[in-house]
């Protein structure tokens, strides 16, 4: 075969050689996005964050509350107010709720349950610094109504179908929430007998 025919053989033969590894390369490229995008998404729940109810700032500081529920809310004052309400003993507040800032601010938090009706009362109660009072009564001014007949700093607003009343005395927020309460009289044995509770 004449030399210059097997080069030129040659020549076509790597020609050839080099066409297969761009095409391949080329393939490999292509299929890496598709590898990349089938990571699966995140998923709803993933990427979810809780909606607080609460109208209060969140409050990570405080001083223990060391006091019991009976203490807080005595079984007398809880029968004068209604005789079927009994002290739960399994009562965790819902997030966001006034009653869950409390307890995150080392407060206390209590349920009573109507054995008839199975209506709620639920009382908690928080020892604050004086910067954290303030910013709470500068909220409940501005988002709820001002209540001068429970002796103290008081508001009371309904939302849904529950009445929450707020009460402030020394360094004590008291926050009572129940849908037993229409109106801020409905509230009041309530605040007064945790007010009493807490030497307010």
């Amino acid at each position: 075969m004449p030399s210059s025919v097997s080069r030129v053989l040659v020549s076509l033969a790597l020609a050839g050689a080099l066409a297969t590894a761009v095409s391949a390369c080329a393939t490999e490229t292509d299929a890496s996005p598709a590898e990349s995008s089938s990571a699966p998404a995140p998923t709803a729940t993933e990427s979810a964050t809780p909606t607080p109810t609460s109208t209060a700032a969140p409050i990570t500081v405080g001083k223990p509350v060391t006091i019991d529920c009976n203490t807080l809310v005595t079984p007398d004052a809880i029968y004068a107010y209604n005789p079927n309400f009994g002290l739960s003993e399994s009562y965790t507040p819902a997030a966001g709720t006034e009653a869950a800032t409390i307890v995150e601010a080392k407060g206390l938090a209590c349920q009573w349950v109507n054995q008839t009706s199975g209506e709620v009362v639920q009382v908690a109660v928080a020892n604050l610094p004086s910067d954290k009072l303030t910013a709470l009564k500068n909220n409940y001014v501005m988002n709820s109504n001002s209540v001068p007949t429970y002796g103290v700093e008081g508001y009371f607003k309904v939302v849904d179908t529950l009445g929450q009343a707020e009460a402030f005395s020394g360094p004590y927020w008291i926050s009572a929430t129940s849908d037993a309460f229409y109106e801020p009289g409905d509230a009041q044995p309530i605040v007064e007998a945790a007010l009493a509770g807490i030497g307010g």
